[in-house]
């Protein structure tokens, strides 16, 4: 009987001490620190979180995964959200996912991937300023990859682009295939806010990479990818992204 009574208590001491260390396996957030505020990030909304001292991709963690908590500094995560309303992709939502793999690769589609990336991968105050301008002054590069700054100015955007003539085969710079345009948004001082990269490739979803920061709400960066076609939509866009990111803020 005493020996039942031990091995019962045994077992029930291994299952609870299974559940504590696997805690955020059954939890339905990843919680932590980003960009200096307290977060809960829902499973099903976001993928590939990382913290600050997680092995790099390919890596094996050495020693056992730390418990996290509101002081864990998150430096990474991504999520997909359908600007067009403002509806951030839950996997568990069979007809959202549907709707989903049916159009994000449409060269209209309402689609944006977002990338996060806070804690030591952080750029810095002042980060999307440095990013830009480095890219349009560069001079000492190959020539598909300088900028002269457009006349006209394109959705609100200060457009810059390659000049000049490659002479191997008498084609614009602008038309090389590894030729992006450059459009810039600056504030009063400035200051480059909004960094987009956009290819001039002829095909059917030219992609955009559009950068800017949460200065002062958050010390993060966020990087939001989409088609060329939707570059007219890059404020909605971004007052989108920023919104949503702003909601896994902790709220009690």
């Amino acid at each position: 009987m005493f020996i039942k009574k031990l091995s019962k208590l045994i077992a029930m001491m291994v299952i609870f001490t299974l559940i504590t260390s696997c805690s955020d396996l059954f939890s339905e957030n990843y919680i932590g620190d980003l960009g200096g505020v307290p977060v809960d990030l829902t499973k099903n909304l976001v993928h590939l979180v990382e913290y600050n001292g997680d092995p790099a991709w390919g890596k094996k963690r050495e020693g056992p995964k730390p418990t996290r908590s509101y002081d864990s500094k998150i430096n990474s995560f991504g999520f997909d959200v359908r600007y067009t309303d403002n509806t951030i992709l839950d996997k568990s939502d069979k007809s959202l996912k549907r709707a989903y793999d049916e159009e994000k690769n449409l060269g209209n589609s309402p689609w944006v991937s977002v990338n996060v990336t806070s804690g030591d991968r952080y750029h810095g105050a002042g980060g999307i300023h440095r990013m830009g301008d480095g890219t349009i002054s560069a001079s000492d590069v190959n020539p598909v990859y300088r900028y002269e700054q457009l006349d006209n100015n394109q959705y609100g955007l200060e457009v810059y682009a390659q000049p000049g003539i490659d002479p191997k085969t008498n084609k614009p710079w602008r038309e090389d295939s590894d030729a992006e345009d450059v459009f810039i948004q600056r504030d009063k001082m400035g200051q480059i806010i909004t960094y987009i990269k956009c290819s001039n490739r002829d095909v059917p979803s030219p992609p955009c990479q559009h950068l800017f920061d949460l200065e002062p709400q958050m010390a993060l960066d966020l990087s939001v990818q989409y088609s060329r076609h939707k570059l007219a939509d890059w404020q909605q866009i971004e007052q989108v992204v920023r919104q949503q990111v702003l909601n896994f803020r902790k709220t009690s």
